[in-house]
């Protein structure tokens, strides 16, 4: 057990354990709780592997990272736009709040 209190304005490392395992809990919650949102979670980390691996094939040189890590993330920001996500805003807090009436918080302390 630890009496690590936080530095310098951070939270201590139980605390940030906790708001970690809480946003997992909620992210696994949606997906479990709206297809649609879930299945376009799948969908977009497929793309995200196919997109790097296919920059990365194009700049195969250590200094090429960069370029091959930017123009990555241009085609997954293309991507996003074309298929956007499912989960509306209402979806959210609707989710949020049924989440948050079963959510039991781990203690991490």
């Amino acid at each position: 057990m630890s009496n690590n209190p936080g530095k310098k304005g951070k939270p201590a490392p139980w605390v940030k354990r906790s708001q970690e395992h809480r946003l997992q809990a909620l992210e696994d919650y949606q997906r479990a709780n709206h297809a649609a949102y879930d299945e376009w979670c799948r969908r977009r980390t497929e793309a995200s592997i196919q997109i790097r691996k296919e920059e990365e094939a194009a700049r195969p040189e250590i200094w090429q990272i960069s370029a091959a890590m930017k123009a990555g993330a241009k085609r997954l920001k293309a991507w996003d736009d074309a298929n956007p996500n499912p989960l509306t805003s209402d979806d959210y807090t609707r989710l949020k709040a049924e989440f948050d009436k079963v959510y039991v918080p781990k203690d991490f302390s």
